[in-house]
C-alpha cells in the first residue's frame, strides 16, 4: 500500500491503489496537518512560547480539519456533479467517496503550495509592500505584476490561481479522473478546468461582495 506523499512523485501508482481501496484518512490528515502549521506558525511567528499553550493549538487544529473538510467536500461534490454530467447523468462508478480521494490526494499538491507560500512570505523575499496580494507570494502569472502600483483586484487574483502548484494539481487530478473515473483526456481535463472556474469565480464573488476596487487586498 503506497503512502499517499507518493502522488508527488509517482501518481500512477496511487491512481492504482484508489481503484482497489478509496483511502481518504489520510490524506485528508496530511492537508488538515500541513494547514494546521501554517495557522499555528502564523500566530505565534514572532513568540513561539505564547504558540505552546493549549489555546494555541487547540483552535488552529479545529479550524485545519474544518476547513480541509468543508473545501475537499464541497470540491469532490462539484468533481461528482461534473462527472455525471459528461457522463450522460448514468449512476455507477466512480462513486463520491472513490472522487474524494482522489481528490484528496491530488490536494496535497496545494496545501504543499500553501506551506511554501508561508514560507515565501514569511522571509521577505521580495519585501511585502511589492506583493501584488497581501501575504501571496507569486508563483505564477501574478509574477508580471510584481512592483505594480494598487495593480487591479480581479487581474491580480485571476493570475495569482495559475500558480504553479494549482496548475501540478489540475493536472494530476486530471490524469486522475482519465485513470479512476475512465473518462477520456479531453472530459477529464473539462471537468478539472470547471472545478478551477468555479473556484476562481467564488473567489471573486467574495471580493466583489466585500466591495472589490483596486486596492483591496486579500490577507491570509
Amino acid at each position: 500500500m503506497p503512502s499517499s506523499l507518493v502522488v508527488l512523485a509517482d501518481p500512477e501508482e496511487i491512481f492504482r491503489d484508489i481503484r482497489d481501496r478509496s483511502r481518504w484518512i489520510t490524506p485528508l490528515g496530511y492537508c488538515a496537518l500541513v494547514f494546521f502549521l501554517i495557522i499555528w506558525l502564523g500566530g505565534c511567528w514572532t513568540d513561539i512560547r505564547e504558540g505552546l499553550r493549549w489555546s494555541s493549538l487547540l483552535v488552529p487544529a479545529v479550524a485545519a480539519i474544518v476547513i480541509v473538510c468543508v473545501l475537499g467536500a464541497a470540491s469532490t461534490l462539484l468533481l461528482y456533479v461534473g462527472h455525471r454530467v459528461i457522463n450522460g447523468g448514468r449512476s455507477g462508478e466512480p462513486r463520491y467517496r472513490t472522487l474524494f480521494s482522489l481528490n484528496m490526494h491530488c490536494a496535497i499538491i496545494l496545501v504543499l503550495g500553501e506551506l511554501v507560500n508561508f514560507l515565501l512570505v514569511h522571509t521577505g523575499i521580495p519585501p511585502p509592500g511589492n506583493l501584488p496580494l497581501a501575504n501571496r507570494f507569486p508563483l505564477g502569472l501574478d509574477l508580471l505584476l510584481l512592483g505594480a502600483k494598487e495593480p487591479n483586484i480581479y487581474m491580480t487574483i485571476l493570475l495569482h490561481s495559475t500558480s504553479a502548484f494549482t496548475v501540478w494539481y489540475l493536472v494530476i487530478l486530471a490524469r486522475g479522473l482519465r485513470d479512476v473515473a475512465h473518462l477520456s483526456t479531453a472530459q477529464a481535463a473539462a471537468v478539472a478546468l470547471t472545478l478551477w472556474l468555479v473556484g476562481v469565480g467564488a473567489i471573486l464573488s467574495v471580493v466583489y461582495s466585500a466591495g472589490g476596487g483596486t486596492v483591496f487586498r486579500v490577507v491570509v
